[in-house]
């Protein structure tokens, strides 16, 4: 089991109360500087993201294309096409990885365009060589996909093929299927799940993926939803009286409200049953593992051990 935690969540996650089921801690906490050099996307988060470590986790670090927790396209865009960008890049990465402390690193390198694929492969497959030549491991984070095109540009980005040839692990972000600019529905819906595992496993195999599960969901009023965690929203049906319904096709809760001002609101959410579901697909296709990204809160207990009795 895998968590990858934000430096803004890294005490509300409460992962030591679960640390025996997490075996590997990824904190979300390194971005990319405009000369492509990695640093702390917040001063301090790189220590306190040590500090939040569980005990007896492998640390794997992610670095995205990111400050201040806002994604950023104009720094992984130098890295990928300035020479120079890219080798102080590289070197800081290895430099980040030769930490005693660390495992490993984690790429989480978002919204890049079509024209980026060559680069980025090129760009992953050098990382890869110069951590493994010091023993450290690279996985990369992926934006879910059931064919090579995808839906978005950023997709055609990653070639899943020749990324999971060059590292070690691929962590499939096989959430926000809605999200908050989409209107509501569900998160993770498991048919668009099987769907993404199918095309996964067939270019990448199996003992390389991870599949990931976000921990959250969101309160949508029309197309603007909010992202909220999973307690936060449990708490909220109960305070209001209103029933969790069950969509049994995408296999996830769900209720709808309306607020003081008459406004409908419509929830969408992960909970035990819902994750359940998605470990069973992760099972079925004898997958390496699953995280969890818990980016707002924590997660109940019901769902930790959903993940520890059939997670991997």
């Amino acid at each position: 089991m895998l968590a990858a935690v934000p430096y803004w969540n890294f005490g509300a996650a409460r992962l030591d109360d679960h640390a025996g089921r997490i075996d590997t801690y990824s904190p979300w906490v390194y971005g990319i500087a405009t000369d492509g050099t990695v640093v702390p996307q917040r001063a301090g988060a790189d220590t306190a993201a040590l500090r939040s470590r569980p005990p007896g986790t492998r640390y794997v670090p992610t670095v995205a294309n990111a400050l201040d927790g806002t994604f950023s396209y104009g720094p992984v865009s130098r890295v990928l096409h300035d020479p120079a960008a890219r080798a102080r890049h590289v070197r800081s990465l290895v430099a980040l990885a030769e930490s005693p402390h660390v495992a490993g690193i984690d790429l989480d390198y978002e919204d890049l365009r079509a024209g980026d694929r060559a680069a980025f492969t090129a760009l992953v497959r050098q990382v890869a060589a110069a951590l493994h030549a010091r023993d450290r491991t690279l996985s990369v984070d992926l934006f879910a996909k059931d064919t090579d095109a995808g839906y978005a540009p950023r997709n055609v980005a990653q070639d899943y093929r020749q990324l999971g040839r060059a590292v070690d692990q691929v962590r499939l972000m096989a959430y926000d299927y809605h999200w908050e600019t989409s209107g509501p529905g569900p998160i993770s819906p498991t048919p668009w799940v099987r769907r993404v595992l199918r095309y996964a496993t067939a270019t990448i195999g199996a003992d390389k993926i991870v599949l990931g599960m976000s921990l959250s969901g969101y309160d949508w009023v029309g197309h603007r939803g909010t992202d909220r965690s999973v307690a936060a929203l449990e708490r909220a049906a109960g305070d209001r009286n209103v029933p969790v319904r069950w969509d049994a096709t995408a296999q996830a809760p769900w209720y709808e409200y309306r607020d003081a001002q008459g406004r409908r609101h419509e929830v969408w959410f992960e909970n035990d049953r819902s994750v359940d579901a998605k470990l069973a697909l992760a099972r079925s296709a004898h997958l390496a593992g699953v995280f969890f990204w818990l980016n707002e809160g924590s997660a109940d207990g019901a769902i930790w051990r959903a993940a520890s009795d059939g997670g991997g």
